[in-house]
């Protein structure tokens, strides 16, 4: 068996993988690993390779909820609702919460009419002295 034969070569015409450096890559497909289940080995150049270009190849935008506003404020409790919940801020009337509100379209991408339809959603992030609290709604 000719050892040349299975060698990647332009004068195959055959295209094959190199590495940045013009190295040939045998097997693009696998990676070096500490026997047959084992983890895998930072030797593997290739693989690191591979995962630096695919990490730094493009910033891409943030494709769901890319377009949307936001607006800051306080909320307050009216009435006491002690009896309803143990949350610390909604127990007393007059305690007021920062939070910001973004409101945000879900599908369509950067650049896209405003006039086309498509479902909509909303998030509430409240700062309380106890922990920051979440809520997010799509409809």
């Amino acid at each position: 068996m000719d050892p040349y034969k299975h060698r990647p070569s332009s004068a195959f015409n055959s295209p094959f993988w190199t590495t940045n450096s013009g190295a040939p890559v045998w097997n693009n497909n696998s990676s070096l690993t500490v026997g047959a289940r084992g983890p895998i080995l930072l030797e593997d150049y290739h693989l690191v390779e591979k995962l630096a270009n695919f990490d730094r190849e493009r910033i891409p935008e943030r494709v769901v909820h890319a377009r949307g506003a936001s607006a800051k404020g306080f909320f307050e409790v009216t009435h006491d609702i002690s009896h309803l919940t143990c949350a610390d801020f909604l127990r007393g009337p007059g305690v007021q919460t920062p939070l910001i509100v973004r409101f945000s379209t879900v599908i369509h991408e950067r650049g896209s009419p405003e006039t086309l339809r498509d479902p909509r959603g909303f998030a509430v992030k409240f700062y309380t002295r106890e922990v920051i609290l979440d809520l997010t709604a799509a409809y």
